[in-house]
C-alpha cells in the first residue's frame, strides 16, 4: 500500500546536475538544489543513470545541507546497475560523468542492489518513490520481452517488498513510452507513473493512458514537458545547434511547428515555455510536473513560469489547433488511416511514442504502425489486404508503390468487421 504524501505541483529533475549535455560543477549543482528549495520546489527526481551516480551523489549532499529535516520528497529508480569502467568522455549524453557504466538488470536481486547503492549515494535510508527505469520496447527493442519477464517475475515483487517494509513510499515506472505503461497496468498495480515527453504541447500521445490513470487512481508525474529542450526557450531566442527534441536534434518541420506554437502563445501574452510547463497539469491524472534545472537562473525562470496566470482562452485556442490525424480501425491492424492531412514533420502517435512524419500524406491513406518488411501482410479492418513489396519504417506511407494489393470483395468494411467482431 502506498505511503507517499501528496506530490507538489512541480518538482526538479536532476539529469541536468548529472551533466546531461553539458558539465555542471559541484558548487552550481548545490546552489541549484538550494535555490529550488527556496522557490518552493520540494520534490526531486533522480536516478543512478543520471551521470552514472553523479546526480544522486550531488543531490544527497545538497539535501543534507539544505533540507536537514528531510522534508523534501525524493524519487529514484531501479533497472540499471553501475559497474566500474575506464571509459571517459561523453557517454549516453552525459559529460564528465562518474567512472561507471550502466548495465540493465530488472531482477529481484538487481532491484535490491540498485536501491542499496542509491541509498548510499543519496545518504537516505528511505525514498518516497521508487520507479523501474526505462523498461519497455522503446528502450530494449527485441530484448523487451526478456526484461519484462525479469521484472514481473522478480523485480516488481522486490519493489513491493521495499514498499511494504517502509523503505519506499510508493512504487511505479519511469519511462518515455506509453505502450509499456498500458502493458504493466494490465498486469500489476502501480502507485505512480513518471512519463516523460508524451504529454506536452507537441506530443499528446499519452491522452488515453492519462484518462485510464484518472479512472484507476494512478498518480502521474509528467517529465519532459519541454520535450528535452525545444519548448524551454522561445524559438526566436534559442540556438538551433543547442536545441533538442526527445534527446536528439529536431527535424526542421518540428522547429516550424514549435514556432507556430510560440506565436499562438504570444497572441495571448504568454511565453511558450510558460504554457509548456503548465499544460500537463490540466489533466486530472497529473499530480506533478518535473523540470530539469541546471543552475539558479533556470530555477528563477521556473518560478516565474509557474507563477504566471495563463488565460483559459490560450488553452482553448491550442486545443482547437490539435486535430486528430490518424485512426486505428481494428486492434490487429498494422496500419492506421489518415483522417486529416499530415505534413512532413507532424508527430504521429506510433510505436508507443511519437514519430515525425517523413512526408505529407493525404486523407484516406495508410500509415505503417510498425516496421514492415517485404512480404509482410498489410492488415486493415483486422484482415490482410495485401503484402509489402518494399520495406517501410513506422510512420511511413503504405500505398501502391510499396505494396501489392489483394483486396477482394469480401474485404469490405461491413463484411470484415462482422467477421472479426
Amino acid at each position: 500500500m502506498s505511503m507517499m504524501p501528496p506530490l507538489p505541483r512541480y518538482g526538479m529533475g536532476t539529469a541536468t546536475i548529472g551533466n546531461l549535455y553539458r558539465p555542471v560543477d559541484d558548487a552550481t549543482a548545490d546552489a541549484t538544489v538550494a535555490s529550488a528549495i527556496a522557490a518552493g520546489v520540494h520534490y526531486f527526481d533522480t536516478a543512478p543513470y543520471y551521470g552514472f551516480g553523479l546526480a544522486e551523489r550531488r543531490l544527497g549532499r545538497a539535501l543534507a545541507a539544505h533540507d536537514p529535516d528531510g522534508a523534501c520528497l525524493v524519487s529514484t529508480k531501479v533497472g540499471r546497475l553501475l559497474v566500474s569502467t575506464d571509459e571517459r568522455g561523453e557517454r549516453h549524453g552525459f559529460v564528465d560523468a562518474d567512472p561507471f557504466a550502466p548495465v540493465f538488470d530488472y531482477t529481484a536481486d538487481g532491484v535490491r542492489r540498485s536501491f542499496a547503492a542509491s541509498q548510499a549515494r543519496l545518504g537516505r535510508q528511505r525514498v518516497d518513490v521508487l520507479l523501474a527505469h526505462d523498461i519497455g520496447a522503446l528502450t530494449h527493442g527485441a530484448d523487451h520481452a526478456r526484461y519484462l519477464r525479469d521484472f514481473l517475475d522478480g523485480g516488481y515483487g522486490a519493489m513491493v517488498a521495499l514498499r511494504d517494509s517502509g523503505l519506499v513510499g510508493a512504487i511505479g515506472v519511469g519511462v518515455n513510452e506509453v505502450a509499456v505503461c498500458e502493458e504493466l497496468l494490465d498486469r500489476v498495480p502501480l502507485d505512480v507513473i513518471l512519463l516523460a515527453g508524451r504529454y506536452t504541447l507537441l506530443d499528446r500521445s499519452a491522452q488515453a493512458l492519462l484518462d485510464r490513470c484518472a479512472e484507476q487512481g494512478v498518480r502521474v508525474i509528467v517529465g519532459g514537458a519541454y520535450n528535452s529542450g525545444i519548448l524551454a526557450r522561445d524559438p526566436a531566442e534559442a540556438d538551433p545547434a543547442q536545441s533538442h527534441y526527445d534527446y536528439a536534434a529536431p527535424p526542421p518541420a518540428l522547429v516550424e511547428r514549435t514556432r507556430a506554437l510560440a506565436q499562438a502563445c504570444a497572441s495571448h501574452g504568454v511565453p511558450l515555455p510558460t504554457a509548456a510547463i503548465q499544460f500537463p497539469l490540466g489533466h486530472p491524472a497529473v499530480a506533478c510536473v518535473v523540470a530539469g534545472l541546471a543552475n539558479p537562473g533556470e530555477v528563477d525562470d521556473l518560478r516565474t513560469r509557474i507563477a504566471t496566470v495563463v488565460p483559459d482562452t490560450l488553452w482553448t485556442d491550442l486545443e482547437d489547433k490539435v486535430q486528430r490525424q490518424l485512426i486505428l480501425l481494428h486492434p490487429d491492424d498494422n496500419v492506421m488511416i489518415c483522417v486529416a492531412p499530415i505534413a512532413a514533420g507532424d508527430l504521429l502517435p506510433l510505436s508507443g511514442g511519437t514519430i515525425p512524419a517523413r512526408e505529407g500524406v493525404t486523407v484516406g491513406h495508410k500509415i505503417a504502425r510498425t516496421m514492415l518488411k517485404p512480404g509482410d501482410k498489410v492488415i486493415k479492418y483486422g484482415a490482410p489486404i495485401g503484402s509489402m513489396t518494399e520495406a517501410v519504417d513506422a510512420g511511413q506511407w503504405v500505398h501502391m508503390h510499396n505494396m501489392k494489393s489483394d483486396y477482394i470483395a469480401t474485404h469490405t468494411r461491413s463484411t470484415v468487421t462482422e467477421q472479426h467482431a
